[in-house]
């Protein structure tokens, strides 16, 4: 029962009650109390106890209905808050929201230790949340989607990987990311800088002095030998960047081996020369190997003559079998 009809109500049981008592006593009474007295009917006093219990009661029924109210209102902000932080733990987003309804408390807790996997059909009835779904599958699918909208941290796992699904669509886009790269650190920043290496001039990757490491050296050769490819590189800048790798003997080896098709016999010869000077033995099977190739034997027997017998074990025994008329493949015989 409503308030209003509880206090109507109660007004026509109270006139009921003060009618009756009326018709057969018409008489007053004066009640005295602390000095004050008041006189009224006989019947308005024995209806004032039930206007004091009408009262209290609509007073009990107002202080109730207004927490129920305040309850109400509580669970429905707690209610939109829950929906938006379901669709943020669905993109990934980190949740801090607070809740003031005991119920909604321990639904928000449970919600921070859930992590949304794409991999598992679902279904979703709100149609925000079932977008905000189908956005965080087609990421996990590899494909690049319009994140503006949701307004997502940038160190978002998802906002990650969306990016690094855009370089595969969006190669130029590298340059975009790392120009917020100060070092290679990070996924992105390397599937960037990765990106980067497969389309951009050599100028356009010094421009931002990473460190060249091998797999990078690795790239960019490829493309240097690719004749399809306009990728250039200078001779210096071979040289510099070999004298920052920590490359091992057969890595220049390898290097001599793809390069030689790319240089004129003096220049392959002046810059292997120039290594073996720099790095020493590291690079002397390099150059050994370039000489070989160029068929230079009397000066690899000259280097091999003012080097102790147990270097370069390899060439001596190739030339000992050349001299004795076996004819040997050296990429087979050196492994390469």
């Amino acid at each position: 029962m409503g308030i209003k009809r509880y206090f109507l109500v109660s007004l026509i049981y109270m006139l009921a009650i003060g009618l009756y008592v009326y018709s057969f006593n018409g008489e007053s009474y004066t009640l005295e109390f602390f000095g004050l007295s008041m006189t009224l009917p006989v019947a308005f006093w024995i209806v004032f106890p039930v206007l004091f219990l009408c009262i209290a009661s609509v007073g009990h029924l107002v202080f109730y209905n207004f927490k129920d109210f305040l309850y109400k209102r509580a669970w429905k902000k707690d209610s939109e808050v829950f929906h938006e932080e379901a669709k943020n733990r669905i993109l990934g987003e980190n949740l801090n929201a607070s809740y003031k309804t005991d119920g909604f408390k321990f639904a928000g807790k449970m919600l921070q230790a859930m992590k949304f996997d794409p991999s598992i059909p679902s279904s979703f009835i709100e149609e925000d949340i079932a977008a905000a779904s189908a956005v965080a599958i087609s990421i996990a699918n590899g494909n690049y989607e319009d994140l503006k909208k949701y307004k997502l941290s940038k160190e978002n796992p998802l906002v990650i990987q969306n990016s690094m699904n855009r370089l595969k669509v969006e190669p130029k886009y590298a340059f975009e990311v790392l120009k917020n790269c100060k070092e290679l650190e990070g996924d992105l920043c390397k599937k960037a800088y990765e990106t980067l290496l497969g389309f951009a001039s050599f100028n356009e990757i010094k421009r931002y002095n990473f460190p060249i490491e091998k797999e990078a050296f690795a790239c960019m050769m490829e493309r240097y030998l690719n004749s399809d490819d306009s990728f250039e590189m200078d001779i210096k800048s071979i040289e510099e960047i070999l004298e920052q790798l920590n490359a091992d003997r057969m890595d220049y080896v390898e290097l001599a081996r793809k390069i030689k098709v790319k240089f004129s016999p003096d220049s392959l010869i002046a810059l292997f020369e120039k290594l073996y000077n720099s790095k020493g033995s590291v690079a002397a099977d390099a150059y050994l190997y370039v000489l070989y190739d160029l068929q230079m034997i009397d000066k690899i027997r000259e280097i091999l003559l003012n080097s102790d017998p147990e270097e370069f074990v390899k060439f001596r025994t190739l030339l000992f079998l050349r001299d004795n008329g076996k004819s040997i493949n050296i990429d087979t015989f050196l492994n390469i």
